[in-house]
């Protein structure tokens, strides 16, 4: 006789409610008077299993501490989309939520958001862990934000505030338009300290990339300390300015030129010394020679002895004649091919 069995199935599971798991990155940045919120949507249920609906709603409220969290009118049963397998990054969720009046005065506060997902039968389960940021008078934004190309970089300037604690001015680069080969991390906005000084104020950035089209914008920025909570108050950004760092300014005179002329052997020549110009990127520099009388006018034209750019500040004329005199010349080259401003120096027999 033959016994057939089955393992045994175990208790039966009930149906699963398809509860979305609540939202567990929720974040908020305040702006001026505007609070940017971002969240990931999630992928599962409370009890483990894929989501099989395609949409669910959510809601948000906001409130202040020790006060109910309000439901956000403008951002109540809000339908989003939930494609199956997409990644965070598809999934990522970013909301604006302009404060009312009664949120934008005074000393700063405490401010909670939370968000809550619903399925579509409206079931759900619950709010989400809360998000910090400041309720309160936020600092005045920058004005008359301005770019200027310098020789060190971009000069930015701004005008002061009257303000008797405004916050630090930091600012934002992004790249206008991005060429096609960029890599992914010069994609995203550098973010710079001002350091400012001086009245106006202004700043320099040294770390742009020449021939570059950038946009910057200005915020000021205050940190403040609310129950524990750390908490970046930020101003509405400034109007943007664009600008292009050419570098086509020419490079400063060589300093310390000195001209020895020396006879051995039976052969002449100048040496030519001078201190190194200290800029990024010089080509090198150009050496020129002029015949001059006694009185130092020019005799004839002069005569470019270095047909291409020299890269040590040093040049070795054997071409002197003993009994003539000289000025020489020396100017810096950049590497656009610019010529800067001259040094000189007299040979004198």
């Amino acid at each position: 006789m033959v016994l057939v069995g089955c393992a045994s199935p175990g208790p039966p599971r009930p149906p699963s409610l398809q509860l979305p798991q609540p939202v567990r990155d929720l974040n908020a940045t305040r702006e001026g008077d505007q609070v940017t919120l971002r969240f990931t949507l999630p992928q599962r249920t409370t009890d483990g299993l894929p989501i099989r609906e395609g949409r669910l709603k959510a809601s948000l409220c906001r409130g202040e501490e020790a006060q109910p969290c309000v439901a956000v009118s403008s951002l109540t049963d809000v339908n989003l989309n939930l494609p199956p397998g997409v990644s965070a990054a598809d999934r990522a969720i970013t909301w604006q939520d302009h404060l009312p009046p009664a949120d934008t005065t005074g000393e700063p506060r405490l401010l909670l958001y939370r968000v809550q997902l619903d399925n579509l039968q409206g079931k759900t389960a619950g709010w989400s862990d809360p998000a910090f940021t400041a309720a309160g008078t936020a600092p005045p934004p920058v004005q008359a934000l301005s770019a200027e190309e310098t020789r060190a970089g971009i000069l930015l300037r701004w005008h002061p505030t009257a303000s008797p604690s405004p916050g630090n001015v930091l600012l934002r680069r992004e790249m206008v338009s991005p060429p096609a080969n960029a890599k992914r991390e010069d994609l995203e906005p550098v973010w710079l300290d001002s350091h400012a000084a001086g009245t106006p104020p202004e700043t320099i950035d040294s770390t742009a990339s020449e021939d570059t089209p950038y946009r910057y914008v200005a915020v000021r920025r205050k940190t403040v300390t609310l129950d524990q909570q750390t908490i970046r108050l930020d101003s509405a950004m400034s109007a943007a300015v664009v600008i292009t760092w050419h570098n086509a300014f020419p490079p400063p005179a060589p300093t310390g030129l000195s001209a020895a002329p020396f006879a051995e052997n039976g052969a002449f020549a100048v040496d030519l010394v001078w201190e190194p110009v200290e800029e990024p990127g010089l080509k090198g520099y150009v050496v020129s020679r002029q015949a001059i009388d006694e009185a130092g006018s020019p005799l004839g034209s002069p005569d470019r002895l270095t047909p291409q750019p020299v890269e040590l500040p040093a040049f070795h004329d054997t071409t002197a004649k003993q009994d003539a005199r000289y000025r020489y010349t020396v100017r810096a080259v950049s590497k656009k091919n610019i010529e800067g401003q001259t040094a000189t120096v007299t040979v004198v027999p």
